[in-house]
């Protein structure tokens, strides 16, 4: 194990969910964050008397610090110019937060790039690494509820902030089956801001899925308030993931049960083996892509007033463009 390659990483965006990540990337037990860079200095007091190199630009410090693996947690508006100009660098790997970015020809950009220069590329949907929510895989793939059938998927929270999540868990359920058509509508009444991007109060979609199964995608504030979970009905039994998390068949008499606990890899753990030969990353780039693709056709589904067939023809991002041509208030 000694003789094992260790991986110098970079963070770049030093605010809290990028100290969460440069954590969670030292758990591993072979990547160290060596170097830091943030445009406003943010936690450079923290930063420096551990050891880490600090930069205010990023390009500096990809220019001075040699490093295998860049961590990009900046804000999402800003991800696809970041990571464009990251892959100009000679690294290995690039881990992008989610949303990977805001129009669908900057995540088609991102992964092509990454691809012609052989970088292994991650889009940050860690719920797919993280006990409980990524159990339910576990669950489905042991036939607990037999066929699926129906998935539904609610978040509180705008599509391209934080329910990415929730619909990314959704595709991961389904073995990221490619997506037929979706049908959506989005609310929105004046100026509403998320992570400082415009977007909807709320938003509904209904998916097909290429496999059959049917999905509802649901975001906003709704009181009393539904909280965060995903609901799985399968041809004999049925799944709750989020608070109360349980799972119900013809195997447990009907009768709730607590969902089992499976044992998940670490997320850059699983970077390095596919790095290293190993099985493709359940959150690579363009599967953050195949997410991205699934929310923005709600908007232009709601923008056309009709159900739309994927892959999408127009790249760009609906709701953007209804609020700029002021379709949309």
């Amino acid at each position: 194990m000694s003789n094992e390659k260790t991986y110098r990483a970079a963070l770049i965006g030093c605010g809290g969910r990028g100290m969460h990540l440069r954590g969670v990337a030292n758990q591993a037990d072979r990547i160290e964050v060596v170097a830091a860079a943030d445009a406003f200095r943010i936690n450079f007091e923290k930063l420096e008397p551990e050891g880490v190199a600090v930069y205010q630009h990023f390009e500096d410090m990809l220019d001075k610090e040699s490093v295998d693996l860049v961590i990009v947690a900046t804000p999402i508006a800003t991800h696809y110019e970041v990571a464009r100009r990251v892959l100009d660098f000679p690294i290995a790997g690039l881990y992008l937060e989610k949303s990977m970015a805001i129009r669908l020809w900057e995540a088609d950009e991102l992964v092509q790039r990454a691809e012609a220069q052989n970088v292994y590329f991650v889009v940050g949907h860690q719920l797919r690494y993280t006990q409980g929510w990524a159990g339910v895989r576990n669950l489905l793939d042991e036939g607990a509820i037999g066929q699926l059938h129906y998935i539904r998927a609610h978040r509180g929270s705008p599509l391209l902030t934080h329910h990415t999540h929730q619909t990314d868990l959704m595709r991961y359920y389904l073995d990221d089956s490619p997506v037929s058509w979706v049908l959506g509508q989005i609310h929105r009444a004046g100026s509403s801001l998320s992570e400082g991007m415009e977007s909807e109060m709320q938003a509904l979609g209904f998916v097909q899925f290429e496999n059959g199964v049917s999905g509802i995608i649901e975001s906003g504030q709704y009181k009393p308030s539904a909280g965060n979970h995903l609901m799985l009905i399968g041809e004999k039994g049925e799944i709750r993931a989020g608070s109360d998390a349980r799972f119900r068949s013809e195997d447990t008499g009907g009768k709730w049960e607590p969902l089992p606990q499976y044992e998940q890899p670490h997320i850059f753990e699983d970077m390095l083996r596919w790095m290293e030969g190993g099985p493709e990353h359940r959150s690579a780039g363009r599967k953050g892509r195949d997410t991205l693709e699934l929310l923005l056709a709600i908007y232009e589904s709601s923008r056309s007033r009709g159900r739309v067939q994927l892959p999408l023809e127009r790249r760009g991002n609906a709701l953007e463009e209804m609020i700029a041509d002021e379709t949309l208030s």
